[in-house]
Protein backbone atom coordinates (compact mmCIF):
# COMPACT_ATOMS: atom_id res chain seq x y z
CA UNK A 1 0.00 0.00 0.00
CA UNK A 2 1.26 3.62 -1.01
CA UNK A 3 1.77 6.45 1.27
CA UNK A 4 -0.95 8.59 -0.30
CA UNK A 5 -1.88 11.34 1.98
CA UNK A 6 0.19 11.66 5.18
CA UNK A 7 -0.47 14.20 8.10
CA UNK A 8 3.12 15.50 8.83
CA UNK A 9 4.48 17.09 12.12
CA UNK A 10 7.22 19.87 11.20
CA UNK A 11 9.43 22.35 13.26
CA UNK A 12 8.94 25.55 11.97
CA UNK A 13 11.13 27.28 9.65
CA UNK A 14 13.86 29.55 10.79
CA UNK A 15 14.08 27.95 13.99
CA UNK A 16 16.80 26.57 15.51
CA UNK A 17 15.66 22.43 15.61
CA UNK A 18 14.42 23.09 11.84
CA UNK A 19 17.87 24.63 10.59
CA UNK A 20 20.22 21.88 12.27
CA UNK A 21 17.79 19.05 11.21
CA UNK A 22 18.03 20.45 7.61
CA UNK A 23 21.63 20.79 7.29
CA UNK A 24 22.34 17.68 8.57
CA UNK A 25 20.25 16.25 5.81
CA UNK A 26 22.20 17.85 3.17
CA UNK A 27 25.33 16.73 4.80
CA UNK A 28 24.15 13.46 5.05
CA UNK A 29 23.02 12.94 1.37
CA UNK A 30 26.38 13.74 0.12
CA UNK A 31 27.39 10.46 1.70
CA UNK A 32 24.99 7.82 -0.99
CA UNK A 33 25.80 7.41 -3.87
CA UNK A 34 22.13 7.66 -5.48
CA UNK A 35 21.83 11.01 -5.15
CA UNK A 36 18.95 11.22 -2.26
CA UNK A 37 16.14 13.35 -3.08
CA UNK A 38 15.54 16.21 -0.40
CA UNK A 39 12.57 16.19 1.96
CA UNK A 40 11.69 18.69 4.74
CA UNK A 41 12.24 17.90 8.00
CA UNK A 42 9.30 16.12 9.84
CA UNK A 43 7.14 13.19 11.89
CA UNK A 44 4.68 11.65 9.93
CA UNK A 45 1.75 11.00 12.32
CA UNK A 46 -0.37 9.36 9.75
CA UNK A 47 -0.30 8.23 5.87
CA UNK A 48 -3.25 7.08 4.05
CA UNK A 49 -5.81 10.07 5.25
CA UNK A 50 -9.08 9.79 3.35
CA UNK A 51 -9.27 12.67 0.98
CA UNK A 52 -11.22 13.12 -2.39
CA UNK A 53 -8.71 14.25 -4.63
CA UNK A 54 -11.08 14.60 -7.78
CA UNK A 55 -12.54 17.39 -7.04
CA UNK A 56 -10.42 20.72 -6.31
CA UNK A 57 -13.45 22.70 -4.03
CA UNK A 58 -14.09 19.04 -2.07
CA UNK A 59 -10.26 18.77 -1.42
CA UNK A 60 -9.86 22.57 -0.27
CA UNK A 61 -12.69 21.54 2.16
CA UNK A 62 -11.59 17.78 3.05
CA UNK A 63 -7.65 19.55 3.47
CA UNK A 64 -9.15 22.73 5.62
CA UNK A 65 -11.47 20.27 7.72
CA UNK A 66 -8.96 17.92 8.91
CA UNK A 67 -6.10 20.58 9.75
CA UNK A 68 -8.51 21.97 11.52
CA UNK A 69 -9.56 19.45 13.91
CA UNK A 70 -6.15 18.01 13.92
CA UNK A 71 -5.15 21.77 15.40
CA UNK A 72 -7.99 21.11 18.21
CA UNK A 73 -6.85 17.42 18.89
CA UNK A 74 -2.96 18.28 19.35
CA UNK A 75 -4.17 21.19 21.40
CA UNK A 76 -6.28 19.36 23.72
CA UNK A 77 -3.00 17.05 24.49
CA UNK A 78 -2.33 17.62 28.38
CA UNK A 79 0.37 20.29 29.06
CA UNK A 80 2.91 17.57 30.66
CA UNK A 81 5.70 17.50 28.56
CA UNK A 82 8.63 19.60 27.24
CA UNK A 83 8.89 18.87 24.28
CA UNK A 84 6.49 16.43 21.98
CA UNK A 85 8.62 15.31 19.87
CA UNK A 86 12.04 14.02 21.15
CA UNK A 87 14.95 12.83 19.26
CA UNK A 88 16.58 9.77 20.22
CA UNK A 89 19.24 6.88 18.56
CA UNK A 90 20.26 6.87 15.18
CA UNK A 91 18.99 3.92 13.40
CA UNK A 92 18.72 2.15 10.02
CA UNK A 93 16.37 -0.21 7.92
CA UNK A 94 16.31 -1.73 4.49
CA UNK A 95 12.68 -0.05 3.58
CA UNK A 96 13.35 3.31 1.34
CA UNK A 97 11.99 5.84 3.98
CA UNK A 98 13.69 4.28 7.24
CA UNK A 99 17.19 4.25 5.17
CA UNK A 100 18.55 6.30 8.04
CA UNK A 101 16.62 7.98 10.54
CA UNK A 102 16.31 9.10 14.16
CA UNK A 103 13.80 7.23 16.51
CA UNK A 104 11.60 9.65 18.18
CA UNK A 105 10.11 8.80 22.06
CA UNK A 106 7.04 7.26 22.18
CA UNK A 107 5.31 9.99 24.35
CA UNK A 108 2.07 9.52 25.71
CA UNK A 109 0.89 12.29 24.46
CA UNK A 110 1.71 12.02 20.52
CA UNK A 111 1.00 8.63 20.79
CA UNK A 112 -2.51 9.78 21.39
CA UNK A 113 -2.44 12.66 18.83
CA UNK A 114 -1.67 9.64 16.25
CA UNK A 115 -4.07 7.37 17.48
CA UNK A 116 -7.01 10.55 16.80
CA UNK A 117 -5.75 11.11 13.24
CA UNK A 118 -5.59 7.21 12.69
CA UNK A 119 -8.96 7.19 13.80
CA UNK A 120 -10.90 10.04 12.65
CA UNK A 121 -9.32 10.32 9.24
CA UNK A 122 -8.14 6.64 8.16
CA UNK A 123 -9.78 4.19 9.92
CA UNK A 124 -13.31 5.79 9.83
CA UNK A 125 -13.94 7.00 6.55
CA UNK A 126 -12.22 3.80 5.11
CA UNK A 127 -14.63 1.14 6.73
CA UNK A 128 -17.54 3.36 5.95
CA UNK A 129 -16.33 3.54 2.41
CA UNK A 130 -15.91 -0.60 2.43
CA UNK A 131 -19.49 -1.01 3.89
CA UNK A 132 -21.19 1.06 1.24
CA UNK A 133 -19.43 -0.80 -1.69
CA UNK A 134 -21.32 -3.64 0.04
CA UNK A 135 -24.91 -2.25 0.58
CA UNK A 136 -24.63 0.54 -2.72
CA UNK A 137 -22.50 -1.89 -5.11
CA UNK A 138 -24.15 -0.04 -8.26
CA UNK A 139 -22.61 2.98 -7.22
CA UNK A 140 -18.96 1.74 -7.64
CA UNK A 141 -17.13 0.37 -11.16
CA UNK A 142 -13.95 -1.25 -11.60
CA UNK A 143 -10.56 0.11 -13.07
CA UNK A 144 -8.47 -0.94 -15.86
CA UNK A 145 -6.49 -2.29 -12.82
CA UNK A 146 -9.22 -4.08 -11.46
CA UNK A 147 -9.52 -1.61 -8.11
CA UNK A 148 -13.13 -1.28 -6.90
CA UNK A 149 -13.71 2.86 -7.32
CA UNK A 150 -16.86 5.20 -7.03
CA UNK A 151 -18.90 5.78 -10.31
CA UNK A 152 -18.83 9.07 -12.12
CA UNK A 153 -21.32 10.89 -12.45
CA UNK A 154 -22.63 10.77 -16.35
CA UNK A 155 -24.06 13.88 -18.07
CA UNK A 156 -25.45 11.22 -20.40
CA UNK A 157 -27.46 9.10 -17.79
CA UNK A 158 -27.71 11.88 -15.27
CA UNK A 159 -31.84 11.83 -14.37
CA UNK A 160 -31.65 7.84 -14.61
CA UNK A 161 -28.38 7.60 -12.34
CA UNK A 162 -30.33 10.45 -9.83
CA UNK A 163 -33.45 7.57 -9.50
CA UNK A 164 -30.96 4.94 -8.58
CA UNK A 165 -32.24 4.01 -4.64
CA UNK A 166 -29.11 4.25 -2.37
CA UNK A 167 -28.96 2.41 0.99
CA UNK A 168 -28.79 3.77 3.87
CA UNK A 169 -26.93 1.80 7.06
CA UNK A 170 -26.10 2.96 10.16
CA UNK A 171 -22.45 3.87 11.59
CA UNK A 172 -22.10 3.40 14.62
CA UNK A 173 -21.02 0.23 14.84
CA UNK A 174 -18.14 1.03 12.67
CA UNK A 175 -17.34 4.05 14.42
CA UNK A 176 -17.16 2.11 18.04
CA UNK A 177 -14.55 -0.96 16.33
CA UNK A 178 -12.58 2.19 14.65
CA UNK A 179 -11.77 3.06 18.12
CA UNK A 180 -10.45 -0.04 19.33
CA UNK A 181 -8.61 -0.50 15.42
CA UNK A 182 -6.81 2.92 16.00
CA UNK A 183 -5.58 2.01 19.72
CA UNK A 184 -3.76 -1.51 18.35
CA UNK A 185 -2.54 0.40 15.49
CA UNK A 186 -0.88 3.02 17.78
CA UNK A 187 0.83 0.73 20.03
CA UNK A 188 1.38 -1.98 17.40
CA UNK A 189 1.98 -0.51 14.45
CA UNK A 190 2.92 3.27 14.89
CA UNK A 191 6.77 3.68 14.34
CA UNK A 192 7.35 7.43 14.91
CA UNK A 193 10.90 8.57 13.93
CA UNK A 194 12.13 11.65 11.58
CA UNK A 195 14.10 10.26 8.00
CA UNK A 196 17.47 11.69 7.45
CA UNK A 197 18.30 10.11 3.96
CA UNK A 198 15.82 8.80 1.60
CA UNK A 199 17.97 5.97 -0.20
CA UNK A 200 18.04 2.52 -1.95
CA UNK A 201 21.56 2.07 -0.54
CA UNK A 202 22.13 -1.56 1.76
CA UNK A 203 23.50 -2.32 3.34
CA UNK A 204 25.14 0.39 4.65
CA UNK A 205 28.74 -0.79 5.22
CA UNK A 206 31.23 0.01 8.44
CA UNK A 207 32.92 2.80 6.65
CA UNK A 208 30.19 4.67 6.09
CA UNK A 209 28.00 4.07 9.48
CA UNK A 210 31.22 5.94 10.86
CA UNK A 211 31.60 8.20 8.45
CA UNK A 212 27.86 9.24 9.57
CA UNK A 213 28.02 9.13 12.99
CA UNK A 214 31.03 11.36 12.66
CA UNK A 215 28.93 13.53 10.72
CA UNK A 216 25.83 13.44 13.05
CA UNK A 217 28.09 13.81 16.10
CA UNK A 218 29.96 17.20 14.52
CA UNK A 219 26.49 18.85 13.11
CA UNK A 220 24.96 18.16 16.76
CA UNK A 221 27.93 18.71 18.77
CA UNK A 222 28.16 15.97 20.85
CA UNK A 223 30.29 13.21 21.66
CA UNK A 224 28.51 10.01 20.95
CA UNK A 225 25.28 9.42 19.00
CA UNK A 226 24.33 7.44 21.97
CA UNK A 227 24.46 10.87 23.43
CA UNK A 228 21.25 12.26 21.66
CA UNK A 229 18.45 12.08 23.45
CA UNK A 230 20.10 13.21 26.74
CA UNK A 231 20.36 16.91 24.23
CA UNK A 232 16.86 17.30 24.79
CA UNK A 233 16.62 17.95 20.78
CA UNK A 234 13.42 18.04 19.50
CA UNK A 235 10.48 20.45 19.26
CA UNK A 236 6.76 21.29 20.90
CA UNK A 237 4.19 22.76 18.46
CA UNK A 238 5.35 23.77 14.71
CA UNK A 239 3.39 23.13 11.92
CA UNK A 240 0.83 20.53 10.44
CA UNK A 241 1.25 19.54 6.93
CA UNK A 242 -1.02 17.59 4.58
CA UNK A 243 1.29 15.69 2.15
CA UNK A 244 0.37 13.84 -0.84
CA UNK A 245 3.07 11.40 -1.14
CA UNK A 246 2.43 9.74 -4.63
CA UNK A 247 5.32 9.56 -6.98
CA UNK A 248 8.62 10.16 -6.94
CA UNK A 249 9.72 12.02 -3.72
CA UNK A 250 10.48 15.10 -5.91
CA UNK A 251 7.18 15.10 -6.84
CA UNK A 252 5.27 15.08 -3.41
CA UNK A 253 2.48 18.08 -2.74
CA UNK A 254 1.90 19.57 -0.03
CA UNK A 255 -1.85 19.91 0.18
CA UNK A 256 -1.89 22.15 3.12
CA UNK A 257 -0.74 23.05 6.43
CA UNK A 258 -1.42 24.99 9.75
CA UNK A 259 1.03 26.47 12.20
CA UNK A 260 0.10 25.12 15.80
Amino acid sequence: MGLGVALWLCPKRNTQIYDKINTLQCSLNTLFPDQPPRFEPHITITTNIIIDLDDPQITRDDVDRILSASVVAIRSLPKNHENLIKLSNIDSQRKLFKKLYFQVLRDPNLISFARIIRELFVIIPSDIEKENQKQNPHLYTQDVNGVTIKRKPSKKHKHKEEQLPIKKFDTSHIEAAAAYKAAEWSQQEYDPHLSLVYSNLWPIDNALWRTIKTRISDNLNVESCDDIINTGLGWDGGVLKLVLCEGDVNEWVTLGSVDI
